[in-house]
């Protein structure tokens, strides 16, 4: 490789310690690697982030670390409101769902007049059925 194709490699500091003490020895001797060298500089300066100036950043820590947060303006409100999205989930699980079918609710069901009489009705049914079979 000649020694010029290092430039790169020596900008980015990933020659060893001997390639680099033979391209700095070539450097001294050679324009077109130093101006390139220079390019190179450059061109890492673009790259690199601008930091804002020092009163920027203490005006903006100043200013976010006095105020207060909305919600820690209203802890307790929002704690209780919290605590009734739970209650009222809770309640309405416990009432969507349903409780096992006992005899009580079988003779409360038979009970009533318009069963009684649907009742009636498929009992007959079902016994002229059973005749004419």
């Amino acid at each position: 490789m000649k020694v010029c194709e290092q430039v790169l490699l020596y900008a980015q500091n990933e020659l060893t310690a001997d390639e680099k003490t033979a391209f700095e020895a070539h450097l001294d001797g050679c324009k077109a690697c130093q101006d390139e060298l220079k390019f190179l500089a450059k061109l890492d300066e673009g790259f690199a982030p601008k930091s804002a100036p020092q009163h920027v950043i203490d005006s903006l820590f100043a200013k976010t670390t006095r105020r207060k947060s909305v919600f820690a303006k209203f802890k307790l409100a929002w704690t209780a409101c919290g605590a009734l999205a739970v209650a009222m989930g809770v309640f309405l699980v416990s009432v969507s769902s349903p409780r096992p079918f006992d005899a009580h609710d079988l003779v409360a069901y038979m009970s009533s007049t318009s069963v009684d009489d649907e009742y009636t009705l498929f009992a007959q049914e079902l016994t002229d059925m059973e005749n004419y079979f």
